[in-house]
């Protein structure tokens, strides 16, 4: 069974891996070790939002990219 140290480092690397920097990754690890799961998970879903906003909008720019593209090969422009 892993110790409390283990999953730590677990939660830490999942953490970096989402993209969030140092102080957040400390921040939910001191809400995870003080028991503050649902200050945590308010958190999480904040920052999922914002990860989310974030596709949208490069998703945005790729559909404008595309639709410039479609445009100048119709216009024979390509």
């Amino acid at each position: 069974m892993a110790n409390a140290a283990d999953k730590m480092a677990v939660m830490t690397e999942n953490l970096r891996d989402m993209g969030l920097d140092d102080e957040s990754v400390a921040k939910c690890l001191q809400m995870v070790e003080s028991g503050q799961y649902q200050a945590l998970d308010c958190f999480l879903k904040s920052y999922r939002q914002t990860l989310l906003d974030s596709v949208h909008k490069y998703n945005d720019r790729i559909d404008c990219l595309d639709y410039f593209t479609y445009t100048l090969r119709k216009n024979g422009g390509i």
